[in-house]
């Protein structure tokens, strides 16, 4: 691939620009704030687009720095390059409200797709970050980035696979990575809605034994109430039987004084008649001796006669009298027996109708307490089967099939990370054999080989001892650096792409630069140079 033409509309502080390029080498020489890094920015734009970031990352994206204050509608620009014997123009419009592109061939007019991936088959399948690591160096960015040791190992993995570099190693483990973690994250949520299950089934578990406490407390107070209920009961029943023991006795009781009482005032009665009688007869036997003497004994016999008559009459009618008396209170003690059975047998009436609400209220509280029982056995099996679900939930077999899958995927990244390593130890031997002829042919000859690896540890061999990295200078370092990304660029691109080196030279001296020029003169690519001195024009000039 060959740049010929860069149009700039507008971009950073470029606008309404044409810039030409050749094949080979060329140098762009300007001051500083001439607008070289804008310029190499404006080619890797072209190339691969440029999107704006999102937050606060888009205050220092790419998108923002360069993009313009005025018309910044118009911002964009136009490419033209060669590629495969065929020349092609390549637009880009950059701006937020309307972005675009366009890939035309201008020999035949054919128009290309950028987004069905049209312009990177033409790029020979460098990606941004490769382009970067390799061809594409900026100020103070010799150091190839860690995406070089990844698209190591997809060229040799693609190669050995398929018998070309189509494969993308690292492409393929992202996307393992991404199915192991959307299937970890739906084996998560399949065992939340399990946890959410089970913890339902305690949740029950738990309202049924509250259920169960209170139907308990329930129970206790019908039990309660009914033992209460059965002792009243027996106790109306011990009391009514004393009332009546009491009542009978009083009766007879009484009815024994009265007799007694009648039986002493008719012997009282009988006793006093009998006694005037007696008097009566010897008062009238006197008086019939004193009359005799006074010739007065008839009259005196009449009257002890009328007195004798008189006193059986006395008699009779104090026994009369008692009688009646005895009958009087008899009937009065009738009445109030009468009278006292009959509150007795309206007291037995009311006991009886509280006895059958006693009774009612007994077999209604039996009936609750049968009932209490029922719903408690119910919820007390209930309970016991919820607790057999919950400890028999076992996981189901979507989340056996999950983690069945997680394994899989496991393996698969194993083997494939397994793999990608092998492979990138082979490859970048390749490379490191490539990188050491580089690196030796630019230091002509004071080093013979260099080693890499990915951790960043590089060493070089002297022909005597073999030197870490950090004992080297900085302009030595730098070009390790270059003899990488040279050896890289070379295998890994299928289509040759123009090296670009932004100002990388600051740490060279001239021994060291033009051994690097040199050796560039000599590759068949195209090379673009941004400096600020002239030493490197005047350089190229000398040799060619």
């Amino acid at each position: 691939m060959v740049i010929t033409e860069l149009y700039i509309k507008n971009f950073g502080k470029f606008s309404e620009r044409h810039f030409y390029f050749r094949d080979g080498m060329q140098v762009i020489q300007g001051e500083n704030e001439f607008g070289k890094t804008t310029l190499h920015a404006f080619i890797r734009a072209m190339l691969f687009g440029m999107e704006r970031g999102r937050g606060r990352a888009a205050a220092k994206d790419t998108f923002s720095r360069y993009e313009p204050w005025d018309n910044p509608g118009y911002y964009g620009g136009m490419m033209r390059f060669a590629c495969g014997g065929k020349s092609f123009r390549l637009e880009r419009s950059f701006s937020r409200f309307a972005k675009g592109a366009s890939l035309i061939c201008e020999d035949d007019g054919e128009e290309l797709s950028v987004g069905d991936g049209d312009l990177s088959i033409l790029l020979g399948g460098i990606s941004e970050d490769l382009f970067d690591s390799t061809v594409s160096v900026g100020q103070m960015k010799a150091e190839p980035g860690q995406e070089l040791f990844h698209t190591l190992e997809n060229y040799t993995s693609g190669y050995f696979e398929t018998g070309g570099g189509e494969y993308d190693l690292n492409a393929a483990r992202k996307a393992l990575r991404t199915r192991k973690r959307e299937t970890m994250a739906a084996l998560e949520e399949e065992r939340a809605a399990l946890e959410a299950g089970r913890e339902r089934l305690l949740q029950e578990c738990r309202f049924l034994e509250r259920d169960m406490e209170r139907l308990r407390g329930e129970y206790e107070e019908r039990e309660a109430e009914l033992k209460r209920l059965g002792l009243t009961s027996q106790r109306r029943k011990d009391m009514e039987r004393e009332a009546l023991r009491e009542n009978r006795d009083d009766r007879e009781r009484r009815e024994t004084g009265k007799r007694s009482r009648g039986l002493l005032a008719g012997g009282a009665a009988c006793a006093a008649a009998s006694g005037l009688g007696f008097l009566w007869s010897r008062i009238s036997g006197g008086l019939s001796g004193g009359l005799e003497m006074f010739s007065l004994t008839a009259p005196v016999e009449v009257i002890a006669g009328i007195a004798g008559a008189a006193g059986l009459l006395l008699l009779i009618a104090g026994i009369a009298v008692r009688i009646a008396g005895i009958a009087a209170k008899t009937g009065k003690y009738r009445a109030d027996n009468d009278g006292k059975e009959t509150d007795d047998l309206c007291q037995e009436a009311d006991t009886g109708r509280e006895q059958e609400k006693t009774q009612e209220a007994m077999k209604r509280i039996e009936w609750e307490m049968r009932r209490i029982r029922s719903e408690r056995k119910e919820k007390e099996l209930r309970r016991d089967n919820l607790k057999e679900q919950y400890d028999e939930t076992e996981p189901g077999d979507k989340e056996v099939r999950l983690k069945e899958k997680i394994r899989a995927l496991t393996l698969a990244e194993e083997a494939l990370e397994a793999a990608g390593k092998a492979t990138a130890e082979s490859m970048e031997m390749t490379v490191g054999r490539r990188a050491s002829a580089i690196f030796s042919e630019i230091t002509e000859g004071r080093y013979r080989s260099l080693a890499s690896d990915r951790t960043g540890g590089i060493t070089v061999w002297d022909g005597v001892r073999r030197i870490p990295a950090h004992q080297l200078s900085r302009g030595t370092v730098e070009q390790i650096y270059f003899s990488i990304r040279m050896a890289a660029a070379e295998m890994l691109p299928d289509e040759p792409m123009p090296v670009i080196l932004d100002d990388v030279f600051a740490f060279y001296d001239d021994k060291r630069l033009e051994c690097v020029l040199k050796w560039l003169s000599g590759q068949k690519k195209q090379v673009i140079i941004f400096t600020c001195h002239r030493r490197e024009e005047e350089m190229i000039n000398s040799f060619l």
